[in-house]
């Protein structure tokens, strides 16, 4: 397992996220509850300088746990004999800030940024045609540090815009860093939660994506998402859930998962494909996880 060099980062003392928690603080939208993400969740967890590191953003050797060389080997091949448009080696990956990495002689250098966004992109292409659509539009809840903002630009030619939107007031600011640092701001933008709603006009958006994200928010939070997205009509959800097939939220820390099925539905979304994250069980077994993927659609 390798990292690279760290080049210059965001910092703790920039004032663009003294801002943003300030304006995050005095919002009180539900947008912006927290259960698992809480500021102490976020000080313990995340160092800036190492975003990209195995930290509350990604797990990465927390995730493949024993044996890790050894799985990133089994996922790599998994991902590389299902990528048909040859996303693998033309997203590449440099290994910054932090970013775990593994490299073999047959794929160069992955990490679990990679193989989750070829992966993700792949089951998007193979559903809704991603990569032969001109012009889409797409919001991400839970963009995270922007990891797959960045490579949709890479992959997508013919992307029309990709928003980044968080709860959470850190993860805005390293987004608003990341998609600077990868040249990716002319299709990609970070949108803080307060500047949603003039942002993001109805009928703007073609797609909506959760990867991770309503499972480690309140049901409250989850449930306002969900509304935000019917009320701009964004046609199409592709979530992840952490836990199994089923789409959840997190009510209190350790505490059990509570079905999000419902607030899907009061909002209008209906299940249109379910599937296991990695089709073949011998591999899912290897790579450990029980991840799937979750596409609804907006009733008309």
């Amino acid at each position: 397992m390798t990292a690279a060099p760290l080049p210059a980062g965001p910092s703790p003392a920039d004032p663009r996220l003294a801002d943003l928690r300030r304006r995050y603080r005095e919002l009180r939208s539900p947008l912006t509850g927290t259960t698992h993400w809480s500021p102490e969740f976020v000080a313990r967890d995340l160092d800036l300088a190492t975003f990209r590191g195995d930290n509350c953003f990604v797990w990465q050797g927390r995730y493949f746990g024993e044996a890790e060389r050894l799985k990133y080997y089994v996922y790599a091949d998994y991902v590389s004999r299902h990528d048909t448009r040859g996303l693998l080696a033309a997203l590449g990956e440099d290994g910054a800030f932090g970013c775990q990495t593994h490299t073999f002689e047959r794929f160069s250098t992955v990490s679990r940024d990679l193989l989750d966004s070829v992966n993700e992109i792949s089951f998007l292409d193979r559903h809704l045609g991603l990569l032969g659509r001109q012009g889409t539009t797409i919001i991400d809840v839970g963009a995270g540090y922007g990891r797959l903002a960045h490579r949709m630009v890479q992959a997508v030619a013919g992307l029309g815009a990709y928003y980044c939107a968080d709860g959470i007031p850190e993860s805005t600011y390293v987004c608003e860093f990341y998609l600077r640092h990868r040249g990716a701001g002319h299709l990609a933008r970070t949108v803080a939660a307060d500047e949603l709603d003039e942002v993001v006009a109805p009928g703007a958006c073609h797609l909506a994506i959760n990867i991770h994200s309503f499972c480690e928010m309140p049901y409250t939070a989850a449930d306002a998402w969900l509304g935000f997205l019917a009320s701009r009509r964004v046609p199409l959800l592709f979530t992840v859930p952490n836990f199994g097939p089923h789409p959840t939220a997190c009510e209190e820390v350790g505490a059990r998962q509570r079905d999000l099925m419902p607030a899907f539905t009061a909002h209008g979304y209906r299940l249109v494909v379910r599937e296991p994250a990695i089709l073949e069980p011998d591999v899912q077994e290897l790579v450990g996880g029980d991840n799937h993927f979750l596409l609804f659609a907006l009733a008309r």
